[in-house]
């Protein structure tokens, strides 16, 4: 195997990842693995055809789902999008159809995850890079809600389901809630949140943000705003849905406590070409929310995976 990749916790005591033949092609051999942190032995949990593009695992570890990139003659760009679950000992099986790619260009609100909700009732793949054009059917839309365990459809956006002024639907930028079954995401509308009880919310009309983190107590909210122009980070009190802006040039900022972000210190950067954005990550820091300070680190931290959530 040529790649190793998407190092995630199954437990405090357990991680799960994938080896891949190629990390670009539709055509690679991919295998999962599990491992104890213990004795560190690997043990094979499924091997498939295709470019996994990312995977989770159930709260319990009893089942991994991940995205697959494979070949589809026939289908748009000839290559294909598909959501598979792999459950105990039964082999894998799609949950979606395969959902064609059609070439499109990249975007800084691109997409790419499969997450299951905190108490692994429903799983949630977002896959933008298939946003375009509008899908055949709700069962091939970019932006879906499954339920667990039996991989039944029961929502998607009505906005993902057409297609916006950019040739897309916008719907991307998803985050379940730590402790709820509540979902975050964006449209072009603004920011709302998906309960199976409730169903949509508006939170934040006309709000863009990138990269959401809930804390863990679900009383904040955190992300950046800004992107392609200079980035800063907030953090939204959810009852209240009072907004903090943090100071300083900010982003790709994530909870590791309830009351502490640890975030990417952004500087201008001097690359340049198709996709670059004017400013980089240089360096890392903490941000206190009840003392206000934020201590630098002596180290650039980009983490994969984190324990606990």
């Amino acid at each position: 195997m040529n790649g190793v990749a998407q190092f995630k916790f199954i437990s405090r005591t357990e991680i799960g990842y994938f080896t891949s033949s190629s990390m670009n092609n539709p055509d690679a051999t991919a295998v999962i693995w599990r491992t104890s942190l213990t004795d560190l032995k690997p043990v094979a949990v499924a091997t498939v055809q295709g470019r996994i593009m990312d995977l989770a695992w159930t709260p319990d570890g009893s089942s991994v789902a991940f995205l697959l990139y494979t070949y589809a003659p026939g289908l748009g760009s000839g290559d294909a999008n598909q959501l598979w679950l792999k459950t105990g000992d039964a082999a894998p099986r799609a949950l979606t159809p395969l959902i064609p790619l059609f070439g499109r260009g990249g975007s800084i609100s691109d997409q790419i995850l499969v997450r299951f909700s905190s108490d692994g009732k429903y799983l949630l793949m977002v896959d933008t890079h298939v946003d375009s054009p509008p899908p055949a059917s709700a069962e091939q839309a970019h932006f879906q809600v499954r339920a667990m365990p039996s991989g039944k459809l029961v929502w998607v956006p009505p906005t993902a389901l057409n297609t916006g002024a950019q040739g897309r639907s916008l719907v991307t930028m998803a985050a379940w809630s730590s402790t709820a079954d509540r979902l975050y995401y964006r449209d072009d509308t603004g920011v709302s949140t998906w309960t199976p009880s409730a169903n949509v919310e508006s939170i934040a009309g006309g709000l863009v943000w990138f990269s959401p983190a809930p804390s863990p107590d679900d009383r904040y909210v955190a992300y950046t705003v800004n992107l392609a122009d200079k980035p800063h980070a907030e953090v939204r009190e959810l009852l209240s849905n009072s907004v903090r802006i943090l100071p300083g040039t900010r982003a790709a900022q994530f909870f590791i406590s309830s009351t502490a972000l640890l975030e990417g210190i952004y500087e201008p950067t001097n690359q340049q070409g198709l996709g670059t954005l004017p400013y980089g990550q240089t360096s890392s820091a903490v941000f206190d929310l009840t003392t206000g300070v934020e201590t630098a680190l002596p180290m650039f931290i980009n983490p994969i995976d984190y324990w606990p959530r």
